[in-house]
């Protein structure tokens, strides 16, 4: 085979770029921060990277949905609580109007404050967060007792807030009017008792204190569950973060570069293309005019 002139530049040439391409590539690599720069880079790397950030996008729609469940189960039971404090003064006053030492004044006065403690009630239960009520299934630009008679009628939602807050775990976030009140039907409704203490008082009747107990008692069973709910979407929350952190750590290991490492082959192939320049500089001078002179 006869080697030319033109070959020996050809093939100079070819080296010589093939070396600036790799000094490019490490140099693109050092500049992004990133060993995958295309899929031809590392095919079964560019796979795995594909299928961490996936699971890492996942995580994160979890945590948004984490949010916003204990955003529900936080607000739902401070409210709870205020209800709770009121009807403990419910109950207090019961006590008071049963001691049979009171005048008609004093039964009157009893009267009117335990009116401003249902309506009390009725302002928790219409409770807004972030412009939606708490309390009314999936109605949430409805009060769920827009008049203080709404109770006489079941015009609230009982749909259940759902959040997925890790790969196959729902948690139901919200708390109905029913579970902390009562259907219109119940003897034990919470509204309806508390308008039988006050007919009650009006016309000397018995007080209907074992009923005050029981919704008492209901509203704590219901913020017991809130409690357990809450505890369990923080643990779940809690794991997701963990495991997002070795997600992002593996994502890392096979993404990022070491840029001591990254940095030294960069040196390495800046001196091997300087060499190839020197060298095809040299043999492109080697021509039949050059040895004529």
């Amino acid at each position: 085979m006869r080697i030319t002139q033109q070959m020996i530049q050809q093939n100079s040439l070819r080296h010589m770029q093939q070396n600036l391409n790799r000094m490019d590539s490490i140099y693109n690599q050092l500049a992004s921060s990133k060993k995958l720069l295309k899929p031809s880079d590392d095919p079964s790397g560019v796979s795995k990277a594909l299928q961490l950030k996936s699971t890492i996008k996942a995580n994160e729609q979890y945590k948004k949905n984490t949010n916003e469940a204990n955003l529900y189960l936080d607000e739902s039971d401070q409210t709870i609580s205020g209800m709770v404090k009121v009807m403990q003064r419910v109950r207090d006053l019961a006590l008071q109007a049963s001691n049979g030492s009171n005048e008609e004044k004093d039964l009157k006065a009893i009267a009117s404050e335990v009116k401003e403690l249902s309506e009390q009630i009725r302002s928790f239960a219409n409770t807004k967060v972030n412009g939606i009520y708490l309390f009314n299934g999936h109605k949430t630009n409805q009060a769920p007792y827009p008049e203080s008679d709404s109770y006489l009628v079941d015009s609230f939602d009982t749909g259940a807030k759902n959040y997925t807050i890790a790969e196959g775990i729902v948690i139901k976030a919200n708390v109905t009017a029913d579970e902390l009140f009562g259907y219109s039907t119940d003897e034990s409704n919470l509204f309806a008792t508390l308008n039988k203490f006050v007919e009650s008082l009006q016309s000397s009747g018995d007080i209907p204190l074992d009923e005050i107990d029981s919704s008492i008692d209901r509203l704590l069973t219901v913020q017991s569950e809130i409690g357990a709910r809450k505890n369990r979407v923080d643990a779940i929350s809690n794991r997701v973060e963990d495991i997002n952190i070795e997600l992002q750590s593996m994502l890392s290991k096979i993404e990022d570069i070491d840029y001591a490492e990254a940095l030294t082959k960069y040196k390495s192939e800046e001196s091997i293309y300087q060499a190839s320049l020197q060298a095809t500089a040299r043999v492109i001078q080697l021509s039949l005019m050059n040895f004529l002179k």
